[in-house]
């Protein structure tokens, strides 16, 4: 009774903390709107981004990011980095909806986000419950994964007869495509979860300070576990839209997501120490970030030349909150 009463105050205690003008909130606010501004300027100087078609792109960017990244904050949040197993996740998921779809889109989909469970759950018990290394840990399975992926393909791309347009490229409106709504799913689901159940309260908690949490009887273990399972899940979740959009898999067509989770989570506004942000901060991130690749990509930049603004963009967010946690401090 005693660890239960002692966990209550400290976890209000600690989340109160996290106010309106604390480091990461003010750096949500000024994504927010640096979004509204650059999409303001791009529609007026930037010849074809207003367009339904380059809207539509941008959305699907947003949507593939996105979704991975709310995972991600999770596991952000609860103090433990990132998770670098993301890529090769979404990339075997693709492989394992493709070879299933065959049998219909349901079983294709839930068998896909079960492996995504299993890989989730694995290394959150090693990470929560063994305390091994979190990023050693994620990069350990990000290769066994990969092999996994390669043994079970044979190396090569699945198809599958079975097209699911209207989860892979699909539009409810012009513009508008149908995997925006699962984003928003997701979303609301891991926004509920962080900010309105307890076990996303004293994940907060575990990231702000890990030795307050054990003293306080807090539930760290099956809180890592669970941040990882649902990183994971969305990672794999990803996998299946990316799938659904040519009904095929490869382990070439997860690439890149780790670094854009990533970037979309730290230029959202979550503390990379851990402890404060939300979910919507993250996706708001892989938002400003594809309307930035989108820009560059409409003047006729290079890939490279976009990778070097987005890591830009995502080093200037890690010194602006640097900058913004150690003035508080003072």
């Amino acid at each position: 009774m005693s660890q239960s009463v002692t966990a209550k105050p400290s976890i209000s205690l600690a989340l109160s903390s996290s106010g309106m003008f604390s480091p990461n909130r003010i750096q949500a606010t000024a994504v927010r709107m640096l979004i509204v501004v650059m999409a303001l300027l791009a529609s007026i100087f930037v010849e074809g981004f207003a367009s339904l078609q380059n809207l539509s792109s941008i959305l699907f960017v947003t949507v593939s990011v996105g979704v991975v990244a709310a995972g991600l904050a999770l596991v952000t949040i609860s103090g433990n980095l990132f998770m670098l197993s993301i890529s090769a996740t979404a990339s075997i998921s693709t492989i394992v909806f493709a070879s299933v779809l065959d049998f219909g889109v349901i079983p294709a989909i839930l068998t896909t986000l079960f492996v995504g469970v299993i890989l989730g759950f694995l290394q959150g018990g090693a990470v929560g419950v063994l305390k091994t290394n979190p990023i050693i840990t994620s990069i350990a399975a990000s290769s066994i994964i990969m092999g996994l992926g390669a043994w079970y393909s044979g190396g090569r791309t699945i198809t599958s007869d079975v097209k699911v347009e209207w989860l892979g490229v699909g539009h409810v409106l012009p513009g508008i495509p149908n995997q925006i709504f699962i984003l928003l799913a997701v979303l609301i689901a891991a926004e509920f979860f962080l900010s309105r159940m307890r076990l996303g309260r004293e994940l907060q908690l575990i990231g702000i300070n890990s030795n307050t949490a054990k003293l306080s009887g807090l539930r760290i273990q099956r809180a890592t576990i669970v941040a990882y399972v649902i990183a994971a899940l969305t990672a794999a979740l990803s996998g299946v839209l990316i799938g659904a959009q040519s009904s095929q898999g490869n382990l070439s067509l997860g690439a890149g997501l780790d670094f854009s989770a990533i970037a979309a989570v730290l230029v959202g506004g979550v503390a990379i120490a851990g402890g404060h942000g939300r979910i919507y901060d993250a996706v708001c991130g892989a938002l400003f970030l594809a309307i930035i690749g989108n820009i560059l990509l409409l003047k006729g930049f290079s890939l490279d030349i976009q990778l070097m603004v987005k890591g830009a963009v995502v080093v200037a967010s890690v010194m602006l909150g640097a900058v913004l946690t150690r003035k508080r401090k003072k």
